[in-house]
């Protein structure tokens, strides 16, 4: 059964969260020379004592080249769970911040994120997974750009589409415990 996640207010400090000062736990890592925090996922049935923070290369473009394993724009840190820090400036420009609610799964229900175990695809071609999948990952969540909110008090929780209006779908590997220590980018669709 999917775990779906909508944007929300009031922000919150911890749990899933979107937008502003990244957790306290990755503040200081070395990704963020580089790259802007995006959002929290926070416990999944793969990873139940810890969070996902996702982060995008800075100045990063729909028209950029690094748009496919393993070399995505988009970069995933498995950490425990953190409550949010203080440096905002390490977050994506033009994102606001707001919690990541978990909401219904109904047949209309168009999440930002969605955890199941197997993913919902754009434009129907599985094959786009091929290269992520040949070193072993398995599908685990999707940051899904139909999902942001288009109207109410989070209308403008985001400046600009990031993926072109698309989706982006990370992947991992459990170990023999059934847990996932590391997410990678697999592909953008859109």
């Amino acid at each position: 059964m999917p775990v779906l996640f909508t944007p929300s207010l009031p922000d919150r400090e911890d749990g899933g969260r979107l937008g502003g000062a990244p957790p306290v736990v990755i503040e200081a890592h070395p990704l963020l020379e580089t790259h802007r925090y995006l959002l929290t996922v926070p416990a999944a049935p793969w990873a139940p004592d810890s969070e996902v923070s996702v982060l995008l290369r800075n100045g990063f473009d729909i028209g950029d080249s690094d748009l496919e394993y393993p070399d995505l724009a988009m970069r995933a840190l498995v950490h425990a769970p953190s409550p949010r820090g203080e440096q905002a400036e390490l977050g994506w420009p033009g994102l606001r911040s707001a919690a990541l609610v978990e909401m219904p799964d109904t047949e209309d229900s168009i999440a930002l994120i969605r955890i199941a175990d197997e993913p919902v695809l754009i434009q129907n071609e599985p094959g786009y997974a091929d290269a992520v999948r040949a070193d072993g990952h398995q599908f685990l969540f999707q940051v899904n750009e139909e999902g942001w909110p288009v109207e109410g008090e989070l209308e403008d929780v985001i400046d600009e589409y990031l993926w072109g209006y698309g989706s982006v779908y990370f992947y991992g590997t459990p170990g023999a415990d059934g847990i996932v220590r590391e997410v990678v980018a697999g592909f953008i669709d859109f």
